[in-house]
């Protein structure tokens, strides 16, 4: 692809030097955009490029060029429309005796050996070949690859805008990034697919692309090794060979004729050490892994108070969606309006909603303040609704739940404050385990100070943005009992209460039941493993340290009772905390709940029983009365 206007090529560089997350130019519109390309945590692909590569590997061709072209000529149609811009041609003989097929020699009789692998076409010899074949007869051996771009926004990004002084966008930096993933994944997935039947897509892109990889089947494969694992699925003869046969079949299909069949191969080298060099000089010198990164699992309610710019709210919302990783299989976010309590967004596990949500702040009547009241009503009454709807499917736990707070300009008179507080204590009465987050400014931090209510609260202070991830990546998941009343109107059923869930070898999932659920009550927890691997269940409690916990090693099918009738009487009870842990998979997990092939599924229920004040009232009656008799006796 060439641009024709050398001076937008240079407009769009420098624009693309001078752009910032929140600054737009005119003139963006006059810029060559890249469709088909996503921004990851490693940079910018076409993931079009690598889905066909999968495609392609998993229907596996390698076809003659010879066969091709026969088919290909045989099906072509003979018309005039064939010739390109015929009215300007001086004819010589008539039309109708002119022969329109393609007649050159080398062009329809290729080697007879000459052989096109449909991967290789859809990934870096296609790409390739398109340089040689539109760039060659231009530019000849300067022919240009590997054109990068800038986004307009890299907190929401929308739109890839190209730039390249010399205006040529064939192979662009995303492209071929993109084929060389392509190329790596696709020598391995038909492997994996046979290995494991029911192994999605999106489960193979989701691995790839994060922080460990792809580990199956003993297999390490990831973005941030792309050189290594480059250099064993490509071979400089392979590439040879398949840009040959590749830009053999594009020229033939374009009616574009070259001198010889040495003249295209030599473009084809030309080609082939462009790519060779900026490959190893700019795509694969730099080792990308790092630490994994450890995201929150967490149900977050977020509520602003417009004390920021649309578009600074909107890029500071959609960091929190990145940085919670709201998805099927992790967080979970809703947002309202500060003033009205009305929900922008309802809570919701999709990423798309969720950004769609906040590109939606431009139609809303902005929020000039914060109204706590409405809004904690809004939220109490989702959180009252939400629970009463788990207790009737027998559900006993959730993500974590926490209410973000942005108002780092929020002011409150005297006796706004003691509404919010009696309504906080209520809200906390009845969901003792719900996390409140204030992010606020020096300006007005003693105003909120009275409103962390206990130790789930906390108060940040801005601009510090990333300590909002970092508190939420350490809350637990809530585990709380069925109400007794609940299901007076049923017929008991041992542990009918539960709560499931997978777990990634790597990874744990710690539990907490609040001590105010525990009060007066007889509870026993059980861990069932199904047979997706083993997994070690682990519990302690408030009063004592995570080193003193005592753990269970769980093997497929096993069930143990984790916590066996706990009993608290006490005034101060403390909380429960239940940890899965070190597990190791069988690889089987394959429903659409499990994110990974190497997921382990278990169960925790619970049996909860309680004791009644009525029944405590008639112990302590009775024991009194007990001893009492007993000192009478001994009197006489």
């Amino acid at each position: 692809m060439k641009e024709d206007s050398r001076g937008t090529s240079t407009l769009c560089e420098e624009i693309g030097q001078k752009l910032t997350n929140r600054v737009l130019f005119a003139n963006l519109w006059n810029c060559p955009r890249e469709y088909g390309v996503i921004l990851t945590s490693y940079g910018t692909i076409a993931p079009g490029a690598i889905i066909g590569a999968i495609a392609a590997s998993l229907q596996h061709q390698n076809v003659g060029l010879n066969q091709i072209v026969n088919t290909e000529t045989f099906e072509r149609p003979v018309t005039i429309a064939s010739v390109t811009h015929i009215e300007e041609v001086d004819f010589i003989i008539p039309r109708n005796e002119m022969i329109h097929d393609k007649s050159m020699s080398y062009i329809s009789s290729p080697k007879p050996d000459l052989k096109l692998d449909n991967v290789w076409l859809t990934t870096i010899a296609g790409e390739l070949a398109e340089m040689v074949v539109y760039q060659g007869p231009i530019l000849d051996s300067d022919m240009q690859l590997g054109a990068t771009g800038f986004w307009n926004n890299t907190m929401r990004p929308g739109v890839y805008y190209l730039k390249n002084q010399n205006g040529y966008f064939d192979a662009t930096r995303a492209k071929i990034v993109s084929d060389i993933d392509g190329l790596i994944i696709a020598s391995k997935v038909h492997t994996w697919v046979n290995d494991f039947y029911s192994l999605r897509l999106s489960q193979i892109l989701d691995m790839y692309y994060s922080d460990n990889g792809i580990t199956l089947f003993n297999e390490n494969i990831k973005v941030c090794d792309r050189k290594k694992g480059f250099s064993y699925v490509v071979s400089r003869t392979l590439l040879d060979e398949q840009t040959y046969a590749a830009s053999h079949l594009l020229a033939y299909h374009n009616d574009i004729v070259f001198k010889s069949p040495e003249a295209l191969k030599r473009l084809v080298d030309h080609a082939i050490a462009k790519f060779s060099v900026y490959a190893n000089d700019h795509l694969l010198t730099e080792l990308l892994c790092r630490n994994r990164k450890r995201y929150p699992q967490v149900e977050a309610l977020i509520v602003f108070d417009g004390s920021w710019t649309e578009e600074y709210t909107m890029d500071l919302v959609a960091a929190l969606i990145d940085d919670l990783d709201v998805s099927m299989y992790s967080s979970k976010m809703g947002i309202l309006h500060g003033i009205s309590g009305q929900w922008l967004l309802n809570v919701t596990s999709s990423p798309s909603l969720a950004y769609y949500a906040i590109s939606n702040f431009r139609n809303i009547s902005w929020p000039t303040r914060i109204d706590l009241v409405t809004t904690l009503n809004a939220i109490s009454n989702y959180l009252n609704k939400t629970w009463e709807a788990r207790w009737q499917q027998h559900t006993i736990g959730s993500l974590g739940q926490a209410i973000v707070i942005l108002a780092p300009l929020a002011q409150f008179s005297e006796s706004e404050q003691q509404t919010i507080l009696k309504l906080l204590k209520e809200i906390k009465h009845l969901h003792p385990d719900l996390y409140f987050l204030y992010y606020v400014s020096e300006y007005n931090s003693r105003i909120f100070q009275p409103f962390v209510l206990s130790e789930q609260d906390r108060l940040i202070l801005g601009p510090n943005i990333d300590a909002i991830a970092q508190y939420l990546s350490t809350l637990p998941r809530t585990l709380k009992p069925v109400t007794v009343s609940k299901l007076d109107t049923e017929e008991p059923s041992k542990f009918k209460n539960k709560i499931e869930n997978y777990i990634s070898p790597s990874k744990s999932i710690t539990y907490m039941l609040h001590s105010q659920h525990t009060a007066n009550m007889k509870i026993t927890i059980t861990v069932h493993n199904f047979g997706y691997g083993t997994i070690k269940a682990c519990s302690w409690n408030q009063f004592n340290s995570e080193e003193t916990m005592a753990c269970q090693q769980l093997n497929a099918h096993k069930e143990i009772n984790l916590i066996d009738n706990y009993t608290c009487i006490d005034i101060r009870c403390p909380h429960i905390y239940l940890r899965i842990q070190n597990a190791t998979s069988f690889y089987k997990c394959a429903e659409m709940e499990c994110k990974l092939p190497d997921q382990v599924r278990y169960i925790i229920r619970m049996q909860n029983t309680y004791n009644s004040a009525e029944k405590m009232i008639f112990i302590n009656v009775f024991v009194t009365l007990y001893l009492y008799l007993q000192l009478a006796v001994f009197n006489i």
